[in-house]
């Protein structure tokens, strides 16, 4: 099931684009360990493309189609060592869903500061099977967009943030007050 981003439009994708950008020019842009290394030079590529003119599902078919991800992972076994596993098949859309969605905030409120829109709240854009608690609880609420942007514009922060956590199927509109 895709994403319904409520206020992705052309001006909403400039400002995409802007924040991708700038994120890629401070080495800010997320590179998934699972990237081959094709996979890490063309990822800020199709990464801008989705975001000026396509969207999530097409950047996760580029990833898969493209052989950007590798197959298989190290992982670490509970006695200390490693295995080999195979990477979930659901990955590249996972990604592909968290950063385009990342991005799609980070315009939007960029978009909403510059428009002097006091706030974006939270909406479930994607329907999920199991919703978190923490992240249903979240719906209705309220950001000012400049605090919410500089919550996610640092890589690290974004990836433990509660609206963009994997699966969650949140994202933000723009609130008409």
């Amino acid at each position: 099931m895709p994403f319904t981003f409520q206020d992705l439009d052309e001006t909403t994708r400039e400002y995409m684009a802007q924040e991708i950008t700038l994120a890629s020019s401070a080495g800010n842009l997320y590179f998934s360990r699972r990237f081959t290394a094709q996979g890490k030079e063309e990822w800020p590529r199709l990464l801008l493309k989705a975001a000026l003119d396509r969207d999530e599902h097409w950047l996760a078919y580029q990833l898969e189609t493209q052989g950007l991800m590798t197959g298989l992972e190290n992982s670490r076994t509970p006695s200390g060592g490693y295995t080999v596993k195979h990477v979930p098949h659901t990955a590249a859309e996972t990604i592909a869903e968290g950063q385009f969605n990342r991005y799609y905030i980070l315009g939007l409120c960029a978009r909403a500061v510059a428009e002097g829109i006091a706030r974006v709240r939270v909406y479930r854009a994607k329907p999920v099977a199991n919703a978190r608690p923490e992240s249903a609880a979240l719906i209705g609420t309220g950001f000012d967009p400049s605090s919410l942007a500089a919550q996610i514009r640092p890589v690290e922060a974004s990836l433990r943030h509660e609206l963009l956590k994997p699966n969650s199927g949140l994202s933000v509109q723009i609130v008409s007050e």
